[in-house]
């Protein structure tokens, strides 16, 4: 089963390709934002930090579309999967 980016875990999930990290963030615009217009981004970073490349979207669905067709052969990560170690540790 192939995973993909949706309206109901864009929030939580990415594709990694070694340093580099596709997701979709959310914005908005001054101009529109006093509407309810709301603007989605894939978006790609190298690292935590350095933004490589946005595209700009009007629905979250046409960004999840988008990142699912230009990234989905990078590997699928859910970050609120449970990580491997001791989970009752609190040093973390």
């Amino acid at each position: 089963m192939q995973s993909i980016i949706s309206p109901t875990n864009w929030t939580y999930c990415r594709f990694e390709s070694g340093d580099f990290r596709a997701f979709v963030s959310f914005g908005a615009d001054p101009e529109t934002l006093a509407a309810g217009h709301y603007l989605y981004f894939v978006t790609v970073t190298e690292g935590e930090e350095r933004e490589i490349h946005q595209e700009e979207h009007t629905t979250l669905s046409s960004a999840c579309e988008a990142l699912n067709k230009r990234y989905a052969d990078w590997n699928f990560v859910d970050q609120s999967a449970p990580k491997e170690g001791c989970s009752s540790c609190v040093a973390h």
